[in-house]
């Protein structure tokens, strides 16, 4: 098994069980991007995490997470992942999106999301 389908397989198994925190902090290069459909640019892992906090804190309800075994290309990593939650106001929000990550030097180096 190669290196980035192990980490692959790994963030997978975290996010499944909703430690997305742990992932990153585990699996996530120190100066890692992340890059959001509509262009915004987060860079380094400290703002990542804060982004990522920042969303998890404002889910009221969880009413459906899946994610889709990864596909392993190279240096890159691919993930369809569905969500179904209640956000502080907002409301009920339900997002299909693929997860498109660039592994370096045995860490994620670069996350990139379509939805």
């Amino acid at each position: 098994m190669t290196v980035v389908k192990q980490l692959a397989d790994t963030l997978v198994k975290l996010c499944r069980d909703w430690k997305f925190p742990e992932a990153q902090a585990t699996l996530f290069h120190t100066d890692a991007v992340n890059v959001e459909p509509d262009g915004r640019i987060t860079a380094g892992l400290a703002a990542i995490m804060a982004k990522e906090q920042t969303f998890l804190d404002m889910i009221t309800e969880r009413h459906l997470l899946e994610i889709s075994n990864p596909v392993v290309a190279d240096d890159y990593f691919a993930v369809q992942l569905l969500m179904d939650v209640t956000l502080a106001n907002v409301g009920r929000r339900m997002r299909n999106e693929l997860c498109i990550y660039q592994v370096q030097d045995g860490k994620i180096i670069r996350e990139q999301f379509f939805y």
